[in-house]
């Protein structure tokens, strides 16, 4: 099934862009219920750190191999089409880790198997929605900055809904319970992309132009190499990542777990988090055509390292709370900033497989960050790990700032075609 002719043209109508809005927020939602309870559960089995940060690992690996390979299948099936197909997938994988348990034949390493499975369908699909977004919101007469400020809100406004939500009800009905939900928010998310989102028509490509295999998955890098600026970027997020990889799937749960009690504490500061963004990503929307990019993005990640040290002193829970809203308050201009400016540089039917390369290269530190940051709190305590992030966090933000590649951040470009 391919993308080949578009619908019904929406010049006047700004519903697909909410549309996808809708799509993106639910099934961001699915995955952030996955981020409370497949640990939590992991946890209540095993009683490990360091099997939290291998489920972790697994969690993300298999997520970036998707991500780096599906690229040219994105570009080659369509956006609309991969936004389902993996909606879908995603939705029948995560069935599988309550159906075992419920039978009595989950063990560690098939929790495992499923976990990569459910990740490697996950990553394409939130590419192909990505991609969409430009056309979408030129068709409608929209201001690309803003809409992406709406996205990123909508992806946080999940970190906010699913958490608190996984965290009550793990309490209340368990945690293999909860991940039926999964499934059914996956498949919402499905249809409100088959009814409601048209076609976004790519341009004619030639069996020559498609190019082999091989040539297609390194087509991305290829392209980076000519854009400095989005393989600086990319760089950059590739080490912030590495460092921020623990903070929701090991860190956190281990500081709740020995300093703050329950999961439905875990879930308030992960959702503290999802709300600050939200709120920050309103106002952001608002005020993004009078801030410059490159000083509110490197002030925000600034702002992220002073959140680890405050952690990193383990203080009163209502502290701790307001440190997360805080890390998502000022954190939420980054990645609309870092999705306009790809959009912008990145032709339409090059999307799928740049995309995936800078996603992949963004990505490909943050299952290594987990399994380390597994061991690194068994071994030296949660504060030590938050401390040292706090302090690499300052001192990568620091070098970055010097580098005149990301001077451009600020050259406001039209997005290619």
């Amino acid at each position: 099934m391919t993308d080949t002719h578009p619908s019904t043209s929406p010049n006047s109508s700004s519903r697909p862009v909410y549309a996808l809005l809708t799509s993106n927020t639910l099934a961001f939602i699915a995955e952030a219920i996955s981020l409370v309870v497949i640990p939590w559960f992991v946890l209540e089995l095993t009683g490990s750190y360091a099997r939290m940060g291998i489920v972790g690992f697994f969690t993300m690996l298999p997520r970036v191999i998707a991500i780096f390979f599906g690229g040219q299948v994105v570009d080659r099936i369509g956006f609309r089409t991969a936004g389902v197909a993996s909606d879908l997938l995603s939705g029948i994988s995560v069935c599988g880790i309550p159906l075992l348990y419920a039978t009595g034949h989950l063990t560690f390493e098939l929790l495992i198997v499923l976990v990569i499975i459910g990740a490697v369908f996950d990553g394409p699909g939130a590419t192909a929605r990505d991609s969409m977004v430009p056309e979408l919101v030129q068709q409608a007469g929209l201001n690309l900055d803003r809409i992406n400020a709406f996205f990123q809100g909508t992806r946080r406004l999940s970190m906010f809904i699913g958490p608190m939500v996984a965290g009550v009800l793990v309490t209340q009905i368990g945690a293999h319970n909860v991940l039926w939900l999964n499934a059914a928010v996956f498949g919402l998310s499905a249809l409100i992309t088959i009814a409601f989102i048209p076609v976004v028509a790519l341009p004619d490509v030639t069996e020559e132009e498609r190019g082999t295999f091989w040539s297609n998955t390194l087509f991305g890098f290829r392209y980076l190499k000519t854009q400095k600026l989005l393989l600086w970027l990319a760089g950059f997020v590739c080490l912030t990542n590495f460092l921020d990889a623990p903070l929701a799937t090991v860190s956190l749960p281990a500081l709740v777990n020995e300093e703050y009690g329950s999961a439905s504490r875990l879930g308030a500061l992960l959702g503290a988090t999802g709300i600050g963004a939200v709120i920050g990503t309103l106002i952001y929307s608002a005020i993004a055509p009078r801030l410059t990019r490159r000083r509110t993005f490197l002030t925000a990640f600034a702002f992220v390292a002073m959140v680890y040290f405050m952690l990193s002193t383990v203080p009163p829970f209502w502290l701790a709370v307001t440190a997360m809203l805080t890390m998502g308050l000022v954190g939420s201009p980054l990645n609309p900033i870092l999705m306009s400016i790809r959009q912008e540089r990145v032709p339409l039917q090059y999307r799928g497989r740049v995309f995936s390369s800078m996603t992949a290269l963004a990505y490909i530190s943050i299952p290594l960050g987990q399994l380390l940051g597994g061991f690194a709190v068994e071994w030296f305590g949660v504060q030590a790990v938050m401390m040292a992030i706090a302090i690499a966090y300052l001192s990568t933000v620091a070098v970055f700032s010097f580098s005149p590649v990301i001077r451009q951040m600020d050259d406001v470009v039209i997005p290619s075609r």
